[in-house]
């Protein structure tokens, strides 16, 4: 693979009335968290949110690295659904120092450009406030949906470091899982 220049832009909310409320205006969106653990829904949403977004780090864990992960009692995984089908997820890990961290965030392929990403960044903006958050912070970077930084901007959110990191990235993004793009 390539090296390539990947520019992280790290994103702070240090308040809850810096939010910027966005909610779809349709019927049938629900939030919901995963009661339990559940190793393979992370995994389902990870491979084929991330596939089309350069989402490398996590393709090649197991079972038991995904287990250990989703396991421990500082994450949460929440789901976006519209009319009862999945649409996207948001994983928030607590921090020691207080601060809240939207790790992992998107939606399915099918669910993008209708309104839904400002709506589940709303709610996951507001589910990290209620887990007692003292700052809400994220990273997003060229690589992610080029409308990504506009929705965490558009919600209030400030970037308040810039870093450039060299990365192995494919030249083609990998797909939602191995194979499913075939070479042209």
């Amino acid at each position: 693979m390539p090296l390539t220049d990947v520019t992280i832009r790290h994103l702070e909310m240090t308040s809850p009335d810096d939010l910027r409320a966005s909610r779809s205006p349709r019927g049938g969106v629900t939030f919901a968290r995963a009661s339990r653990a559940m190793p393979e829904l992370n995994r389902f949403f990870y491979m084929t949110i991330g596939g089309d977004w350069y989402w490398l780090e996590r393709r090649a864990w197991t079972l038991a690295e995904w287990s250990a992960y989703v396991g421990r009692p500082t994450v949460e995984t929440w789901v976006l659904a519209v009319d009862g089908v999945p649409a996207g997820y948001v994983e928030l890990e607590r921090h020691v120092n207080g601060d809240v961290e939207l790790i992992y965030f998107g939606l399915l392929a099918a669910f993008i450009g209708h309104g839904l990403g400002a709506h589940l960044l709303t709610e996951a903006v507001e589910r990290a406030w209620a887990m007692g958050a003292s700052r809400v912070i994220l990273n997003t970077c060229n690589l992610d949906h080029p409308r990504a930084l506009v929705n965490y901007l558009g919600r209030g959110f400030r970037e308040y470091r810039t870093e450039v990191k060299k990365k192995d990235v494919p030249e083609q993004s990998p797909g939602p899982w191995d194979g499913a793009i075939a070479p042209a």
